[in-house]
């Protein structure tokens, strides 16, 4: 298992995933980054090539849905049909990208991640969810 775990570190390391890594996480960032006016999203938020985005009833008062978690839930669900793969944490997004993600992927998975928050958005709406 050692073994195994050095060769992995090696090859990390030798194909410079730790700088696309980073590379790419600018690029998540910069393409979420307009999703913050959305009226359903309180915060986007990242380190690296992890990030998220968190849904809020009220954007004003950043006020939380209710129940909590309907609302990520109904996101995850419809994100596979977007053939998107995403954790919900409650009623935040998490994005957990694989190191070897290129560009082009990035944009693709902010664009299924953009149908999907319309369709989200369009539930939370009929739902009575969103707080004016």
């Amino acid at each position: 298992a050692t073994a195994v775990g050095l060769e992995n570190i090696a090859i990390i390391q030798e194909q410079n995933r730790v700088a696309n890594a980073d590379a790419m996480g600018e690029v998540l960032r910069a393409e979420l980054a307009p999703l913050a006016d959305h009226p359903m999203v309180g915060e986007v938020r990242g380190i690296g090539l992890i990030a998220a985005v968190q849904f809020v009833a009220n954007k004003d008062r950043r006020e939380r849905f209710d129940p909590e978690g309907k609302v990520g839930t109904f996101f995850f669900e419809r994100a596979h049909e977007h053939g998107l793969i995403i954790r919900n944490i409650k009623d935040a997004v998490a994005f957990c990208p694989p190191l070897i993600i290129t560009e082009e992927q990035v944009r693709e998975m902010v664009a299924r991640f953009k149908k999907t928050l319309d369709d989200t958005y369009a539930f939370a709406q009929a739902e009575g969810m969103i707080k004016a």
